[in-house]
């Protein structure tokens, strides 16, 4: 057998496992109950997202069913037997999701794992360290990010004091002290979030606009932080279950969002048989609804208020509506996305021009996203010409393998060739020293400029692109970059050399096994690890920065003396005649 048989083979034993699960002959309602409150007990036993993170997965391959009406045995979360069995299939469901994601690498990426069949075993390992560097830095730029973001928030335990005994959807003298606190915490979060479009923004998404979106969303992450805080004050975790028609008239009261609109908002929003039928993975959602007619909405308060919700609404958007996303969302979030990106090399004192025409020069050359420019005093120039590329984060292994469409992220590898090629010319040449400032060097009137070019993208960290020479980090990443270089160009260019070698020595693997019948299956998976930050830099705040320069003009030095050897796409420019006197370029 050819290894995509064997694949297709071990495809259908695990297909057939899942559907032969004893809760698949539940009554649906019944065990998306059970399951909504065992991911609200096991979070809250953990203390966080991490402990109940299998049990999520599991949730998202089984919401199908949870949410399909089916009649069945109807199951109460009071026997026992009844939660291990769950928990059992749950716990099966997370281990086919991490399977099919390592099924979807492999159909589409040859060699990005490594498949070993035998008798009783198949075992799976990662053949391409990128896939395990990307899950690796989206974790550690979450979990740092959110230790950044959330440092001035200290308000988590005056919350839970107010509510320690009060009672639950009943307006008192605490609960109005605890509501400002939890308001602030859900706008400090939806900040936190992929949140590149204005909150005011009238964008069409379907009918309802981007803002009255925002709001209901608002609405609900302030609903799910109250419920949280107050289960856990009060040791009561669980789900909460909510007819829509309660829902929609306090969309209505208080956001003043026709029940129409209201509707339509919750429809995207809501995991249901619409949903199911129409193949938007679960995973993009964080409300389920019973499948009967009338069905109770059904919210977990720590995953919704711990979900990046945002994300999943436009990856919702885009798969049923894919024309008013091309329309009105991409080309919005694409614009925001270059300005945020260049507000975080201007914060750092980095000279930015974005969207560089080229079509003076050539009209078939693309624009250029981002110049970004740095004035190294004994140097001359740093220039980093940047790629950008702003698809909607992943959620799971399809949306990721969208990277290597050809409009994806692997189109920005072929436009740095292109400019590349550009740049190397005498045209190109004429461009750099257009774009270096007009009142020359501070310092020196002959110099050197180096150029580097740099993908950035809104999640991908190099993921399926192992063999491209360009440099490839994903915002996140780089905006805490940027914070803590305190502008030393050198501290970023040596992170961005060396954070592939650092993360795979960082990010710690194990193997996880399970059974599938008489087969024992092992999966190499990426587990807790030790978190890496970058150095503090200590550049443009140095007090004896001043001196330092002085000291080098004073002595006589020059730019060259700093260069041991011309490196790469290394310019020498003679500004007194706004020219470039002589280019040296070596290949990597």
């Amino acid at each position: 057998m050819t290894l995509k048989q064997e694949l297709q083979a071990f495809e259908q034993q695990l297909d057939a496992a899942l559907a032969a699960l004893p809760s698949q002959n539940w009554a649906s309602s019944s065990a998306l109950r059970i399951a909504s409150e065992l991911y609200e007990v096991m979070s809250f036993r953990s203390g966080g997202t991490g402990g109940a993170e299998y049990l999520d997965r599991g949730y998202a391959i089984l919401a199908p069913r949870f949410v399909s009406g089916e009649t069945g045995y109807q199951a109460e979360i009071t026997p026992e037997a009844n939660i291990k069995q769950l928990s059992e299939d749950l716990l099966f469901a997370s281990h086919y999701y991490m399977i099919r994601e390592y099924l979807y690498y492999s159909y589409n990426v040859p060699d990005s794992m490594s498949w070993t069949f035998d008798e009783r075993r198949v075992e799976i390992k990662f053949a391409d360290r990128s896939i395990p560097r990307q899950f690796f830095t989206v974790h550690n730029d979450h979990l740092l990010g959110s230790m950044h973001h959330f440092r001035d928030f200290e308000h988590s335990a005056e919350i839970m004091r107010l509510l320690e005994n009060e009672p639950e959807g009943v307006v008192t003298a605490n609960f109005e002290a605890a509501d400002p606190l939890m308001q602030a915490e859900a706008d400090l979060k939806l900040a936190a979030y992929f949140s590149l479009i204005a909150a005011e923004s009238q964008i069409d998404l379907g009918g309802y606009s981007y803002e009255q979106f925002l709001s209901v969303y608002r609405m609900l992450l302030i609903k799910a932080l109250y419920h949280r805080y107050l289960a856990r004050a009060q040791h009561a975790v669980g789900a909460i279950y909510m007819p829509e028609e309660q829902l929609l008239d306090g969309i209505t009261v208080d956001l003043g969002i026709p029940p129409d609109v209201g509707r339509r908002i919750l429809k995207d929003l809501v995991c249901d048989r619409d949903a199911a039928s129409d193949r938007v993975d679960a995973a993009y959602f964080s409300l389920m609804r019973e499948g009967e007619l009338d069905g109770r909405i059904v919210m977990r308060p720590h995953h919704f208020a711990t979900a990046e919700g945002l994300v999943s609404m436009l990856r919702v958007i885009a798969q049923r509506r894919p024309r008013a996303f091309l329309d009105q969302v991409s080309n919005e979030i694409g614009r925001a996305f270059v300005r945020r990106v260049k507000a975080a090399w201007e914060a750092e004192g980095f000279t930015c021009l974005s969207e560089v025409s080229l079509r003076d020069f050539d009209p078939t050359l693309p624009d250029i996203d981002l110049l970004v420019i740095s004035c190294e005093p004994t140097l001359g120039y740093v220039i980093y010409v940047c790629e950008l590329k702003c698809p909607v984060p992943p959620r799971w292994a399809k949306d990721q393998l969208k990277a290597l469409n050809k409009d994806n992220v692997s189109k920005a590898f072929r436009q740095v060739e292109v400019l590349q090629r550009f740049l190397r010319t005498e045209a190109g040449m004429s461009l750099i020293a257009r774009v270096l400032p007009k009142e020359g060097h501070p310092h020196f009137e002959g110099f050197v400029v180096l150029v580097d070019y740099l993908i950035i993208t809104s999640d991908n960290a190099g993921m399926f692109f192992g063999a491209e020479t360009t440099k490839v980090i994903n915002f996140r990443t780089l905006e805490r970059l940027l914070r803590r270089s305190d502008g030393d160009m050198a501290l970023i260019q040596h992170v961005l050399a060396t954070y592939p070698k650092h993360a795979d020595e960082t990010l710690t693997k194990t193997m996880v096994e399970f059974q599938l019948g008489p087969l024992t299956v092992a999966y190499e998976a990426v587990t807790a690890s030790p978190l890496l930050e970058f150095p503090q830099g200590h550049w443009r705040s140095s007090p004896d920065r001043q001196a330092m320069i002085d000291e080098f003009v004073a002595e006589g030095a020059h730019p060259f003396d700093v260069l041991e050897s011309r490196p790469p796409d290394a310019i020498v420019v003679n500004h007194a005649s706004r020219g470039l006197v002589g280019q040296e370029v070596q290949e990597d």
